[in-house]
Order: structure tokens, then C-alpha cells, then sequence
């Protein structure tokens, strides 16, 4: 085989894996009850919420936003 059909080969076989994990992540899919999935890009944003006091103690705080600007929730660590 030449260089050229060696590196088509390689590029098939890869996109033959990865479209194999494409199917089984479907099927695994389709036997849940998941009515929808989505994955979207968010803005996470970490901070530190308080004044150091035991009435007002410092805690960080995860807040999350959609693209758009919306906030979507917050999260308080431990």
C-alpha cells in the first residue's frame, strides 16, 4: 500500500470507531427513559459569598449561566 492509501485507511478506521461509539451510546440511550439530552455550553462562575463571621461565614459559590446571560442556578460548596 502506498503512504497516501495507508493514511485513508487509518482515517476510515478511525471514523468507523468512532461512529461504533456513536451507535452504542443510541442504543444505550433509546433503553432509558430519557425523553431529552442535550449538551450545551454554559458560563461557570466561581466566587466567595460572606463576611468570615459564624452569623455570615465565607462560602464559595458555583453560579452557572446560559450564553444568553440567563442565570440558570447556583451551587454552594461544603
Amino acid at each position: 500500500m502506498k503512504l497516501d492509501e495507508l493514511k485513508a485507511f487509518s482515517k476510515l478506521t478511525n471514523e468507523n470507531k468512532e461512529l461504533k461509539q456513536e451507535v452504542e451510546t443510541a442504543q444505550e440511550l433509546q433503553s432509558t427513559l430519557i425523553d431529552d439530552l442535550s449538551i450545551d455550553k454554559v458560563i461557570k462562575v466561581k466566587y466567595r459569598l460572606g463576611i468570615g463571621t459564624r452569623a455570615n461565614p465565607v462560602r464559595i459559590i458555583t453560579s452557572y449561566w446560559d450564553t444568553d446571560g440567563h442565570h440558570l442556578f447556583d451551587l454552594e460548596e461544603p
